[in-house]
């Protein structure tokens, strides 16, 4: 019996311990608390978010709040309301802390339905810090005023995470500033995020402005060091967040990658977060270094590339401005740095000159029998953009087609017939005499997000896609003959080239690339550290083999085996540029983005000189900004000379041995490859001017 009773007493005293550790680990973990007020009137807000990281709870009519945290548990966060701002909307968690108060300050411009915020992305600055294209920034902010300006990411490593911030803040901006987490940002061993929160903050939270609610999530998958949150952390919070945030409000989220593979159905813990049931309007993204814009679904997809230099597919050096008007609709618009495109010259040899929507980005314009082509690119929303065929004598609009999205490559004319690729993958055959679509195709991009690689054909099938999948059509039908998907590397401005038997593909982070060109089947690929990140195109020589610039090289590769027959590295030049060599004799002038038009011997396989040109109006090549000697087009051979535009908004003429015989201003940079009918040269230029210029 004794026994007995001290086996209940045990019991007792067990359950008992088990309810005082449950009650006590409770009350430890019901310790984040506070208010939220107005910072002028000290009223409380009521129904107002606050948030531990994973739970979320609404302010009472106190303005009073009570969280219970989770384990990793950083900060307290405010989900700051329209027409308020916050000068701390986080509070950094610690044992000394009692209490987590937020005292907020109304601000009209975050009041309004209508208003607007400006994006921009991997700046990746390092010890210097924010240089002069800040001032560029902060001048759009003035001037602007949109509700706050958003970097998505890539800021980046140690040196720029410490340097960023000091250097662009809500201080010193004059408006809110708020920074996303990229996968260089990751930094500190064994906690990634922990140098970027201690500058900037959580990796997520939420705020709104006007009718919408704006959420900023962090990289997290692929990041360069280890993650301290598990991989479904911010969605489980998302989806606590979301289901605090009324259901009137668009949802717009701010991350530096693009969406999941999966869409915006989010898959964790057995459970389906669907972002189309909150709502949401828009993706806003960078990390892929481009400017691109499309619909997904009702979800405007949105990336940005780098504010001061060009993208890794030549993408203009641009800030992004989004527009939210009072009925909830989407608008954007790039400021380019440093480029007015309304800044445009009226040369004394022009013939005539038409205005096209959207820019002259990397299409060659064409002639063909009395008729000009070219086609336009508009990484704005909505946007207007398409194929164009003028009179060659008068410019008059002979026809139009307006293409799904941007054509940032070149046009192929063969046989009557004018074929052209967007950005999206959409293949068009058209009639070039009419303009009527005789076929349309979608083909494959494999893992790029979008594509500036030129298309090209041997006369039979038209050769699409990138270097990341390609697909051979049948030029007359657009039927498919063959289609081979890689997934190697990223996108790149080079033109696919045929070679004889071979179909010759780039891209960056990659390798140059060799396939049959009837059958697609892969031939070779060269990864040398020179050929695998790109952006010009190769020429094939007299000999057959191919004259490949790469960045700081001109390598001669064999077309058989992809083997490198000579190399010459020159540290002074960027060859980065999109254009492809044209060959004069025994020279080879080729098109850089640092040091204009290069002389190269093809003899005695050295660098002869170069032909300058003036500093770039904006930033194209990769990593190159404003202000280099850049020429991204091919140049045109005539009456043994040679005729190219080049981005400091002039076109030139150039003599064999280099010496320049004159120029013309058009005052917007020239990208794009010029044609000529033996009396005028047409051009395209970047504000989407076509002009006829006399004195061949």
């Amino acid at each position: 019996m004794e026994k007995m009773q001290m086996l209940w007493i045990c019991a007792a005293l067990a359950v008992g311990l088990i309810a005082v550790v449950c009650v006590g680990r409770f009350a430890l973990r019901k310790k984040y608390s506070g208010i939220v007020c107005d910072a002028q009137t000290g009223e409380a807000l009521c129904c107002v978010s606050v948030t531990d990281g994973r739970h979320v709870v609404k302010t009472g009519a106190d303005g009073g709040f009570a969280l219970r945290g989770y384990r990793r548990t950083r900060f307290i966060v405010v989900t700051v309301p329209p027409g308020y701002t916050a000068q701390a909307f986080y509070l950094p968690v610690s044992r000394k802390t009692k209490r987590y108060d937020f005292r907020l300050h109304k601000n009209e411009t975050a009041a309004g339905a209508a208003h607007s915020f400006l994006q921009i992305s991997d700046t990746e600055v390092g010890a210097d810090g924010v240089g002069a294209w800040g001032d560029f920034i902060r001048g759009l902010c003035a001037r602007l005023h949109p509700a706050f300006l958003v970097h998505t990411g890539d800021i980046c490593y140690t040196e720029g995470l410490r340097r960023h911030y000091p250097d662009m803040n809500t201080e010193n901006m004059g408006l809110p500033v708020h920074y996303c987490i990229g996968n260089h940002d990751y930094v500190a061993p064994g906690y990634g995020e922990a140098l970027f929160e201690s500058i900037y903050g959580p990796v997520w939270y939420s705020f709104e402005v006007g009718q919408v609610h704006y959420v900023v999530t962090p990289f997290q998958t692929g990041a360069d060091r280890r993650s301290g949150y598990s991989r479904f952390d911010r969605w489980r919070w998302l989806k606590n967040d979301l289901a605090h945030t009324d259901s009137d409000k668009q949802v717009i989220l701010f991350n530096h990658n693009a969406p999941p593979s999966s869409g915006y159905a989010l898959k964790f813990d057995g459970k389906t977060l669907d972002l189309h049931k909150h709502r949401l309007a828009a993706w806003v993204f960078g990390h892929y270094h481009y400017n691109y814009v499309r619909e997904n679904n009702g979800v405007l997809e949105i990336s940005t590339a780098r504010p001061d230099c060009g993208g890794i597919d030549q993408s203009p050096s641009a800030a992004r401005l989004v527009q939210i008007d009072a009925s909830g609709a989407i608008q954007t618009k790039l400021y380019y740095y440093d480029c007015d495109k309304t800044r445009r010259a009226a040369p004394q040899t022009l013939v005539w000159q038409t205005e096209l929507p959207g820019t002259g980005l990397f299409c060659d314009t064409l002639y063909a029998d009395g008729r000009v082509y070219t086609a336009t690119a508009d990484d704005d929303w909505p946007r207007k953009c398409g194929v164009y065929c003028l009179d060659a004598e008068t410019g008059a609009l002979l026809w139009s087609y307006e293409t799904d999205n941007s054509v940032k490559n070149n046009l192929v004319l063969f046989d009557g017939r004018l074929a052209a690729q967007d950005c999206a993958g959409n293949v068009y055959g058209l009639d070039a005499k009419t303009g009527e679509l005789l076929w349309r195709k979608q083909v494959a991009l494999g893992n790029s997000l979008n594509t500036s690689t030129g298309i090209c054909t041997d006369g039979a099938l038209l050769f699409t896609g990138c270097a990341a999948a390609i697909t051979a059509l049948n030029l007359k039908t657009g039927e498919t003959v063959w289609e081979t998907v890689r997934n190697k590397g990223e996108c790149s401005a080079a033109a696919m080239l045929c070679a004889g038997d071979k179909l010759i593909v780039s891209s960056h982070w990659d390798a140059l690339a060799a396939l049959d060109k009837n059958t697609g089947k892969p031939c070779w690929k060269n990864r040398d550290g020179d050929l695998r990140y790109r952006s010009s195109t190769p020429a094939v020589l007299a000999d057959g083999s191919l004259l490949v610039p790469s960045a700081k090289a001109v390598v001669l590769v064999d077309t058989a085996t992809g083997a490198i027959l000579h190399k010459t590295e020159y540290e002074k030049d960027s060859f980065s540029a999109s254009g492809a060599p044209v060959i004069f004799g025994t020279t080879a002038y080729i098109p850089t983005a640092s040091d204009g038009l290069v002389r190269f011997d093809l003899v005695e396989k050295t660098i002869e000189g170069a032909v300058p040109v003036g500093g770039a109006l904006l930033g194209t090549p990769p990593y190159v900004g404003p202000g280099a000697q850049t020429v991204e087009c091919t140049p045109l051979l005539l009456n043994e000379s040679l005729f190219f535009g080049a981005s400091d908004g002039f076109f030139y003429r150039v003599a064999a041995d280099g010496s320049i015989l004159g120029k013309v201003q058009l005052g917007v940079p020239v990208l794009s490859s010029a044609a000529s009918d033996g009396k005028r040269i047409f051009v395209t230029d970047f504000s989407g001017r076509v002009v006829a210029l006399s004195g061949v």
